[in-house]
């Protein structure tokens, strides 16, 4: 195991640059000199915005039909049968729609690097929710200094 001088979930920071993690151990490692640029923002988490959204709308859509269908057997005078498996139906893909959107339009604390042809969006969430986003600020100027841009907004 590493000495890391700041870690978090989603990477690590040493004197050999930023590692990427991946269940506390390093996959990548990213040398400094090869950041051409580094920021603070609030970012969403998913890598798939779009399809994450389309996903909880289609969600939801099949279970507003779905109930649509289980509302016109109720005044339907030819249904004698309504079974409960049909009302509860509809329940579990509302909580996923809902689910699917919120994951979609979250946004958290993140540290953008851009590479010369690479963008890593990396999670800064629980380095912020310790109160520690000035360590890593200052960590970061002084190994990147001038291609580091904070950001207020974070």
């Amino acid at each position: 195991m590493n000495n890391y001088d700041i870690q978090s979930k989603d990477f690590a920071l040493s004197p050999q640059g930023v590692h990427l993690l991946r269940n506390r151990f390093n996959y990548k490692t990213i040398n400094y000199y090869d950041i051409h640029k580094a920021t603070f923002a609030r970012a969403v988490e998913t890598k798939n915005v779009a399809l994450t959204l389309i996903v909880g709308v289609l969600f939801i859509a099949f279970a507003v039909y779905n109930t649509l269908g289980v509302y016109q057997n109720f005044y339907d005078p030819t249904v004698h049968r309504i079974y409960i498996e049909s009302i509860a139906l509809p329940v579990l893909p509302v909580l996923l729609g809902i689910y699917c959107i919120y994951i979609a339009v979250k946004k958290v604390p993140s540290l953008i690097i851009e590479l010369e042809n690479k963008k890593h969006k990396l999670s800064i969430q629980d380095i912020y929710k310790a109160g520690r986003t000035q360590v890593l600020e200052i960590y970061l100027k002084d190994k990147l200094k001038a291609r580091f841009y904070d950001s207020p907004m974070l």
